[in-house]
Parts: structure tokens; sequence; C-alpha cells
């Protein structure tokens, strides 16, 4: 009979209530321990947690690696940097350094270039009255005249010239300075080349239409080329000559120089007599033509044989002064007055000469050194 009843119908709360239940059911059997289940979880676990390690790892190492990177270009450029300033420090100081040096050096350069050229100039100018020579007394008096601008005071006015002895004139042509040696701040040695034409009567012999000899006076001119060495001294005055020209014979590619003796000279006039027999042997074969090589015999040092060959002709030799060195017995310090003539003018000359000569057994004599007189500049 119950079988065939009508089911009751569940009322609202009846029916949620038994919603709970179940769902609690639910709950109830996943919160029920598994131990399946809970070793699954664990090994997911530590498989998670290794995962997150590398991970971890990976980004810091490529992190040091970026960072490593990063500093050492830091560093690269930082000292690309430096190395740039401190090379354009360097730079700087050396340009500096060098415009100082170009300044310091530019007025001196500017003034050497400046004194030599007046140098030059002045001894060109002296040359220029110097070998002009016309005979007679005005003239000569013109010539003394135009010298005294030249001359140091105490040196001869007519520069050496022998003017009784003159057999006609000379005209300057034309110079060229060879060398300038400056000696110190004040002196210096000049040698110049010296064009000159000389004119002389001559007679000339002829026969006229009868047969007769007749003589005729003509001028005749002849070209030379002199050397000369000239010493001047300079001042805030100006210049001065202050020896007579020296001539000279220049050897092939070999500038004149000249070098003083500052050694002190006690008068001695024992030896008078030999030495200027010695100088008188010297000068006739120091000025005589294809005789350069005999010379040397009369030099210590035979690579300071010097010799005029021809240019100019020995005449005499006077004012012999000797003295002897305090430091150094047999050694003497020589002064002399040489008159010499030019052989395409014949006009003579005098010249002084300073030598430095040591004994060599009884009567002869070896020259150390050779150059024109040192004078005393006051």
């Amino acid at each position: 009979m119950r079988k065939w009843q009508k089911k009751k119908k569940p009322t609202p709360n009846e029916s949620s209530q038994g919603i709970k239940e179940k769902v609690k059911d639910k709950v109830s059997t996943s919160k029920k321990y598994m131990p399946n289940l809970l070793k699954k979880d664990e090994k997911q676990k530590e498989k998670d947690q290794v995962m997150i390690k590398r991970a971890s790892m990976k980004r810091s190492t490529a992190t040091t690696i970026g960072r490593v990177i990063m500093i050492v270009s830091i560093v690269i450029v930082a000292l690309g940097v430096f190395s740039a300033f401190r090379h354009n420090l360097v730079l700087s100081d050396l340009e500096d350094q060098v415009s100082a040096q170009q300044q310091d050096q530019s007025p001196k350069n500017n003034r050497n270039t400046q004194n030599l050229s007046a140098i030059e100039y002045f001894t060109t100018q002296f040359m220029r009255h110097y070998t002009s020579i016309e005979p007679g007394e005005d003239k000569q008096k013109e010539r003394e005249e135009a010298l005294q601008n030249f001359l140091a005071t105490g040196l001869d006015k007519d520069a050496g010239i022998d003017y009784a002895n003159i057999p006609g004139s000379q005209r300057y042509d034309s110079s060229d300075v060879v060398s300038i040696k400056q000696k110190d701040d004040h002196i210096s040695d000049v040698s110049i080349k010296v064009n000159v034409t000389s004119t002389k009567e001559v007679e000339e012999k002829s026969k006229d239409k009868d047969g007769k000899e007749k003589v005729e006076k003509k001028n005749e001119e002849k070209q030379a080329t002199l050397y000369y060495l000239v010493r001047l001294y300079e001042n805030k005055n100006g210049y001065s000559i202050i020896d007579l020209p020296q001539p000279y014979m220049p050897k092939p590619n070999q500038r004149v120089t000249v070098s003083e003796n500052e050694e002190n000279k006690n008068t001695d006039a024992v030896v008078n007599n030999e030495v200027q027999r010695f100088l008188e042997s010297f000068f006739k074969t120091y000025t005589a033509k294809d005789r350069s090589d005999e010379t040397k015999f009369f030099f210590k040092d035979s690579s300071k044989a010097q010799s005029l060959n021809g240019l100019m002709n020995y005449k005499s030799i006077n004012n012999v002064s000797v003295y002897e060195k305090k430091s150094t017995k047999g050694q003497y310090i020589v002064r002399c007055s040489v008159k010499l003539d030019q052989p395409v003018t014949g006009i003579q000359s005098n010249h002084s000469y300073e030598f430095s000569i040591q004994r060599d057994g009884q009567d002869k004599f070896e020259i150390l050194t050779m150059k024109p007189v040192s004078y005393e500049i006051k």
C-alpha cells in the first residue's frame, strides 16, 4: 500500500539542508588523507624549487656579467679620456716650451742676422776706401780722411800703404765677404775677396819710318783679385778696424780663422837677431810662388802651415819685438811689421803679425801660431 502512495514533496527548508549536507560530504571527502597524492605534491614542489633556484642563478650570473662589462667599459672610457687629457696637457706644455724658446731665440737670431749684415756692410765700405789708391798729396789726404771713419785711434792713418813708392793707381771694383768669425761679443774677423784694377804708366819702344827708336808712354791696366783678413771691434758706438788688413791665400773649402794669445809678455832683447833672421827666411818662403809646400817646415804642426803663394812679394821686416813666455821656457811671443808688395799693381803695404814660437836648437825655431797682432782694447 505504501508503494503506491504519493511521495511528499520536500519543503524548501529540507531542500537547502540537503544541499549543505552534500557539500559537507564532498569537502570532508577532499580532506581525507591520501598518501600518493601527497608524494606527488612534494616531488612537484621540489622540482619547482630547483627551477626557481636555477632561474634565480641564471638571472644573477647574467646580471653580474652585465655589470662587469659595464664597469670595464666605464674604466676604458675613463682611461681614454684621462690619456687624451694628459696627452693634450703634454702637447700644451711642449707648445709653450717651444713658443718660449722661439720667443727667446728669435730676438737673438734677429740680432745676430742684423749684426752680421752690419759687419759685412762696414767691412765692404772700408775695403772700398782701403783699396782705392791714387798718387798725389791731395788724393792721399782725401783717402786718409775717409779711412778715419773706420780705423781705430792709434793705427797708421794711411792703413799701411807706402805712398813714397806708388807706381800708379789702384781702383776698387767689387768685393765679396767670404766669412765672418765672431770671436766674442765685441771682436769679429772678416775674410773678404776684393777685385781691383791697377793703372800705371809704362814705356813702349818702337821705331819710326826712318828706323829711329822712339819711346812712347801709355797707361796699362790690369785686374787683380786680393784676399784680406780684417779684424773689427764693435761696441754701442759702432764699429772700428783694430788691425791693418792681413793678406791671405784661401785654401779650397777652408775658412780662415785666427786665435788670440792672452798670455803675459815680457821683453827679452837677447834673441831678437836670431828671431829676425828666422822670420826673414820664413816670409821669403811664405810669399814665394810655388813654394807653399816648404812653409810646413817652419811650423811645429805642419797642418797649420800658411802661404801666400805669390799673391804678395816680400820686401822687408821691421819693428821686431820678442817677449819670452814666463810659463814655458824656450817659447816666445814675437811681434813684427812686414812690408809686402802687390805684384800686379806694385803697391807696397805694411802688415803686423804676431807669432808664438819655440826654440828648436841653436838658431832654430818652430812656429806654434801665426796671427794678426792682438791689441788691448780700451
